[in-house]
């Protein structure tokens, strides 16, 4: 009943817009929110609590990630071996945990005087057609992905300055992801600053575009975006803007940010966010 979690907290809160549950591996969390946004643009809602959240650190769920070759084998070094973007990279880091947002029409939170940390401006969910755990290397996916959430937030590639990748620290992932997103955002990819999180939290699977979701928050709020930690030869192959070891000033002023999720069955979901 993989609808339980979302089934009990909207018993709780006594939800009557609807309670839905995305199946979509890693991109669950990302894709909650944005059919939380939608419903709420469609005006099928005004308020919705949204977001993922996974525990899968049990013999089960880590006997299969080892069996494909999916899991770091650093043991020896184990707060070093989620190092997305580094040469020397050899998989990911099961995390714990998850993220919740609170979504509502802009009017109806003015209304009832909440704190307003941002505006979602858009989504866009594309999927790879190319195989059931590999990423598409030509990354054809996720740059339509970008170009959607662009196109839906009415942002163009110059506006976003800050982005919280996807890269789970995996050889093939996250090159295909960086050169993705140098394709999609052009040579305005030289002013996006790229945090892969995952570095410090590990990979919350399902839980994992909603909690980078509030990272995003956090970063337009705060004007600081996160670092990535665990980098020591960045690979050269890797063509973004990392931000490394040490969070970084973001502009002031209207600005815009993207966060990536991707999931295995070739699920690509991207979130716009817009600063207040």
């Amino acid at each position: 009943m993989p609808n339980g979690p979302a089934a009990n907290v909207g018993l709780e809160l006594q939800a009557k817009a609807g309670v839905h549950t995305p199946v979509s591996a890693c991109a669950s969390g990302a894709e909650a929110i944005g059919y939380a946004f939608e419903m709420i643009k469609n005006n099928r809602a005004d308020i919705i609590v949204t977001g993922g959240v996974e525990a899968a650190i049990h013999q089960l769920p880590m006997a299969g990630f080892a069996a494909m070759k999916a899991l770091s084998t650093r043991n020896d070094a184990p707060a070093r071996a989620s190092r997305p973007y580094d040469l020397d990279r050899d998989g990911f880091v099961l995390g714990e945990g998850g993220g919740i947002l609170v979504i509502e029409e802009y009017e109806h939170a003015k209304a009832r005087g909440a704190k307003i940390y941002c505006e979602i401006g858009g989504q866009g969910l594309t999927s790879d057609g190319y195989h059931i755990a590999a990423p598409d290397p030509e990354g054809s996916g996720v740059q339509r992905a970008i170009k959607f959430a662009l196109q839906n937030s009415g942002l163009s590639t110059k506006d976003i300055v800050h982005l919280n990748a996807h890269a789970t620290s995996t050889p093939a992932g996250d090159v295909a992801e960086a050169n993705a997103l140098r394709k999609a955002l052009g040579s305005d990819a030289d002013h996006v600053a790229v945090s892969a999180t995952k570095s410090m939290t590990g990979h919350l699977l399902g839980g994992a575009g909603a909690i980078e979701s509030v990272f995003i928050v956090k970063a337009l709020q705060d004007r600081l975006a996160p670092p990535t930690i665990n980098i020591e030869n960045l690979d050269p192959a890797v063509t973004v803007d990392v931000v490394r070891d040490t969070p970084r000033q973001l502009p002031a002023g209207d600005i815009a940010a993207l966060n990536d999720s991707f999931g295995f069955g070739g699920h690509n979901v991207v979130l716009a966010f817009k600063s207040l």
